[in-house]
């Protein structure tokens, strides 16, 4: 049996041999390194520990991509130096990596930049997968889809992909991560109804309701008291995600009352 799978093996020294051995240590160094993210997702990276530090599932999930990019360029990487190592002697090879390395620090920056862009999302919970965030130094928009060791991958808010190298995300603006959402109306009333408006005003954002934070603020952005109209803001600080919402039944609640009292001016009440 042996021999005859010797029969099929080519000499040494041809290309062949060359291409086998290259191919087998590409399949073992593969084999090796799907073990190794087994041993991290059943170690460090369980379910149970991942709970135990109160990480969200989508930071869990994040880290499980990105381990995954991280062992598969490993990969690759121990490969080359395998297959390089059958052709050239170790005191070379060394010389070669180092000459390499420096080529490709001047050369290469921005892919290396993006690499350990990357890396430092492992470590650092800036954003995960389905978050929304905004990539301030591209002004990137939308929703984070996909996360690699050199890319991030978000789906933008009119349906465009953005593909944005790891290396240039510097200033992260995170909406999933918000503590309050701002639900402000804007109210214009005739300058005569003025106080009756404000007297509605009280009434109402006395019981704004559970899902907002603070009592509401009643300003004049401008500080202007029209000679027809009169605009005020009311300032609301909602429940994070829930300004919608809240900002639906406040105005149902003001347009009641104000037509009510007859204060309302040909504008109407408008939200911000």
């Amino acid at each position: 049996m042996a021999q005859w799978i010797m029969s099929y093996v080519p000499q040494a020294g041809t290309f062949g041999y060359y291409l086998l051995r290259g191919t087998l240590t590409f399949l073992v160094v593969v084999i090796v390194a799907r073990g190794i993210t087994w041993v991290i997702r059943r170690t460090v990276l369980s379910q149970q520990k991942l709970i135990r530090r109160n990480l969200s599932e989508r930071r869990r999930q994040t880290l499980r991509v990105l381990v995954s990019s991280l062992m598969n360029g490993l990969a690759v990487l121990a490969t080359l130096l395998l297959v390089l190592a059958m052709f050239v002697q170790p005191g070379a090879l060394f010389t070669a990596l180092g000459l390499f390395s420096a080529g490709l620090g001047f050369g290469a920056r921005p892919y290396v930049s993006d690499f350990f862009g990357g890396i430092v999302l492992l470590f650092e919970d800036q954003f995960a997968l389905g978050d929304k965030v905004e990539i301030g130094d591209r002004q990137v928009i939308g929703q984070v889809e996909r996360v690699t060791l050199r890319t991030t991958y978000i789906r933008g808010e009119s349906g465009e992909l953005w593909i944005v190298p790891n290396g240039d995300v510097r200033t992260i603006r995170n909406f999933s991560r918000g503590t309050w959402s701002p639900a402000n109306i804007k109210v214009t009333m005739p300058t005569i109804k003025l106080d009756e408006t404000l007297i509605v005003l009280r009434e109402i954002i006395a019981s704004p309701g559970d899902d907002v934070l603070e009592a509401p603020e009643i300003i004049s952005e401008d500080g202007e008291i029209g000679a027809v109209t009169t605009t005020i803001t009311l300032k609301v600080k909602a429940k994070y995600g829930t300004a919608p919402v809240v900002r639906r039944r406040l105005l149902a609640q003001l347009q009641t009352a104000l037509t009510e009292h007859h204060v309302l001016a040909e504008e109407p009440i408008q939200r911000e």
